[in-house]
């Protein structure tokens, strides 16, 4: 069975969604199927990357027009002709995942039109007017408008998401019926309320590599790392810190409330200046990025803690990593978050309070005992529930399924 993954990025600046389809593509490769990826952005060297031809000058003038108007993911006619590339005539069935840069959701339907496939969504995007993140507006369940986070990804200068939440409405569910996957309940639920049900919905949550992301001996990787061994380290990572949805803010108003002995707080990601945000007398040191995947396991297991206080979230990778490294969560309890850390792996804590999350860490850096336990169940957690070989199993039960049937499955 040879499988096409269709994504904006085959890994690097793709976000967790992409993330998440390489390691879905090196899982199907190592359990030794035919896996490639068709983007827009080829950032691998690996021949199982494909771009897709370059955008025409007048393609590329009209994207970034459109663009700026909020017509995000119409734009590029090139993507009907995805249909002629040798990957796509190749391939048994697709996976598709996100569409809204250089690539046109008006082609999906003759995209799958004689070909078995699924849909994977990252977050809402696919169907509401403009956002990828709604934060506290549900304006997506009636009809878009007045978009109160025009400047949220994707960025726009023009709110045109009243007239952008019928055409997508209408492609999804009515026009276009896709086997559709979430990683999340949660996400599950919406797009089943915003297509009306006509569209069948399964939940594979993702999975991770637990021989990489494994508990490592915490005083070697402090070592390792240059951090002290005598501390307890609470750790915050971002590859993009400063983006809203983060809520980076918060962790530092948390921190505010700690009362604990000899700890420091730890952050991974992007530079930033967090000099406006640290409280007075907390230590707070910056890795930088950490671009190796055995490098960030070292960094999970120096920490005591993982803290993510995203105001919005879909199923975070670095909650999964963490989790299998061994380190206990804490964070504000939204999007697909809870599925993932139970009262046994971890704390949760309203969105936005910030001082119950300090308590909440508070407690848990005083319980040596409790977190250590903790810590246990987070392992035994995702190797139960997600660990890599669960993730692929699940998606090639599902490709075998719509590849003999010859069609996409109704509801």
């Amino acid at each position: 069975m040879r499988i096409l993954h269709i994504h904006t990025s085959d890994y690097t600046g793709g976000g967790g969604g992409a993330i998440a389809m390489y390691r879905l593509h090196l899982g199907l490769k190592k359990a030794g199927f035919n896996s490639k990826i068709l983007c827009a952005t080829k950032t691998l060297e690996s021949s199982d990357s494909i771009a897709i031809p370059h955008l025409s000058r007048s393609e590329l003038l009209l994207r970034k027009v459109t663009s700026r108007l909020g017509l995000n993911g119409i734009h590029c006619i090139s993507s009907f002709k995805i249909k002629e590339t040798k990957a796509y005539l190749d391939a048994d069935v697709l996976n598709l995942h996100s569409f809204r840069a250089r690539f046109s959701y008006l082609a999906l339907p003759a995209l799958t039109e004689n070909k078995p496939a699924v849909f994977t969504l990252h977050d809402i995007w696919p169907f509401t007017g403009h956002c990828a993140v709604s934060y506290d507006c549900d304006r997506w369940k009636t009809g878009c408008g007045r978009c109160p986070y025009p400047r949220e990804y994707p960025k726009t200068y023009l709110d045109s998401s009243a007239w952008m939440w019928p055409k997508k409405r209408k492609l999804l569910g009515e026009v276009w019926k896709p086997v559709i996957v979430t990683p999340s309940r949660w996400l599950a639920n919406l797009v089943a309320e915003a297509c009306d049900g006509r569209c069948r919905v399964e939940v594979i949550p993702n999975g991770i590599d637990t021989t990489v992301f494994r508990p490592v001996d915490r005083l070697q990787a402090r070592k390792e790392l240059g951090l002290p061994e005598d501390r307890k380290i609470v750790l915050f990572a971002a590859a993009k810190p400063s983006e809203k949805r983060k809520g980076i803010m918060y962790f530092f108003e948390a921190l505010k409330y700690v009362q604990a002995d000899k700890w420091m707080a730890l952050a991974v990601g992007g530079a930033v200046d967090f000099s406006k945000w640290v409280p007075q007398g907390v230590e707070v040191r910056q890795l930088g990025y950490v671009k190796k995947a055995e490098d960030m396991a070292k960094v999970y297991s120096a920490a005591d803690l993982y803290c993510i206080t995203s105001l919005a979230d879909n199923f975070p990778t670095t909650v999964l990593e963490s989790m299998a490294c061994g380190t206990p969560v804490v964070g504000f309890a939204v999007g697909g978050i809870p599925e993932q850390v139970t009262e046994e792996c971890g704390q949760l804590v309203s969105l936005g309070d910030a001082k119950a999350l300090g308590q909440s860490i508070t407690n848990l850096l005083n319980d040596n005992t409790k977190r250590k336990t903790m810590g246990e169940l987070c392992r035994k957690r995702v190797e139960q529930e997600y660990n890599l070989q669960l993730f692929i199993e699940r998606h090639l039960a599902l490709y075998r399924e719509l590849v003999g049937k010859g069609q996409n499955a109704a509801p």
